[in-house]
């Protein structure tokens, strides 16, 4: 299973510098990337009233997936969500998602990745998704 603070710290090698902040309710400041679900917080970070500014980076915990098999069977498949999420409409994740998908794919197994620009219609912002297969056993 892969290590929640090897794998923050890789992120923030390949992206640090294009990383946003997190400015919380009670001013303090601190770079826009998390890890859920935090123990202590569970899926509540940042915390309701914190401002975030430029490119996010929310590093999701594997939640098993089950596939049946055919013949009987299933696996039970564990990835990891790297969603990167650009909240400054007048810049582009792009660049930032190229130097992750680079800087990841020198140690991790990244089986996909999924892009979602920016739709004004519906209010969204600019996201990309990237997943990496952390293992799959046989149930």
């Amino acid at each position: 299973m892969l290590d929640q603070l090897a794998l923050r710290s890789d992120i923030l090698t390949a992206i640090e510098n294009e990383l946003g902040t997190y400015k919380f309710p009670d001013g303090a400041t601190d770079k826009a990337i998390c890890i859920l679900p935090d123990p202590d917080r569970g899926f509540n970070y940042p915390e309701q009233g914190t401002k975030v500014t430029g490119l996010e980076c929310v590093i999701k915990k594997p939640i098993p997936d089950v596939a049946a098999l055919l013949g009987g069977g299933a696996t039970k498949t564990y990835c990891w969500e790297i969603h990167l999420k650009q909240w400054d409409a007048n810049k582009s994740l792009m660049g930032a998602c190229d130097l992750l998908i680079n800087g990841l794919s020198q140690k991790y197994l990244i089986e996909r990745t999924s892009y979602m620009p920016i739709y004004e219609k519906l209010a969204t912002i600019e996201q990309c998704k990237i997943f990496l297969k952390d293992f799959e056993t046989r149930i």
